[in-house]
């Protein structure tokens, strides 16, 4: 098993979980779980994905929390094309539409973008890979992307095909659990974001940000937060 970020093929065994080894890079410290699970195990599991049930219940609060970071950071976008990349049953892209951003959003699970449809009819949605994005979107200005990064088998390809349709200067939004925050147990298999298969890569400010410049992306700030959970802004250079 070689690192999902950089590569290497010599990394520390951390402990299991669910059947999964998780593992930390020797190289990099990117800390992920091994074996990666297969594309048939992976559509199984968002084909239908069971925590929409529990996200449906909670639809008010989560538009109004993404309304929050919107407006927060959507005056250093060059434009109003906005994509939220993992957009899960809608909220987002929803949430964008309300605060007057011309709202897309894409996510790998049929069964989501279907519910996205139904909820909010308004927002413009695709499901499938990021890389399958239809070419008649165009490139977006500010992108982003909820708790979508520790899912990803394939970061490369993933953050590559994202990159490839922000704009100049377009800004991206990224929340996903912090691996390297201070309230992450010592026993780090015991962490209750580590849950292969679902959640298989798990990144510190160090690794998201490594992974980012690999692409043309650099960070411009990570904001405080006490839970351990990143929440960083960067843009396309």
């Amino acid at each position: 098993m070689t690192c999902l970020l950089c590569g290497h093929e010599s990394h520390k065994r951390l402990g299991e979980k669910n059947g999964y080894g998780i593992a930390e890079c020797d190289a990099c410290s990117l800390r992920f779980a091994t074996p990666t699970p297969t594309p048939a195990e992976l559509d199984a599991l968002y084909g239908a994905y069971t925590p929409n049930d529990f996200y449906s219940k909670k639809t008010a609060s989560k538009i109004a929390r993404t309304k929050r970071r919107l407006l927060r950071y959507m005056h250093m976008a060059p434009g109003k094309r906005f994509l939220d990349a993992g957009c899960n049953i809608g909220t987002g892209v929803e949430a964008g539409r309300l605060v007057g951003l011309e709202a897309h959003g894409i996510d790998i699970g049929q069964d989501s973008i279907d519910s996205a449809r139904t909820l909010y009819p308004e927002g413009r949605y695709h499901a499938g890979p990021m890389e399958s994005l239809p070419a008649d979107w165009g490139q977006f200005d500010f992108v982003y992307s909820s708790e979508v990064f520790e899912h990803l088998p394939e970061l490369h390809t993933y953050v590559a095909a994202l990159a490839a349709r922000m704009s100049k200067g377009a800004i991206l939004f990224i929340t996903t659990p912090d691996a390297g925050h201070f309230r992450v147990p010592s026993d780090f298999a015991s962490w209750g974001e580590v849950r292969p298969p679902e959640h298989i890569v798990y990144f510190s400010r160090k690794t998201l940000t490594q992974l980012l410049a690999m692409h043309g992306l650099e960070i411009v700030k990570f904001e405080w937060n006490f839970k351990p959970g990143l929440k960083a802004l960067a843009r396309k250079i």
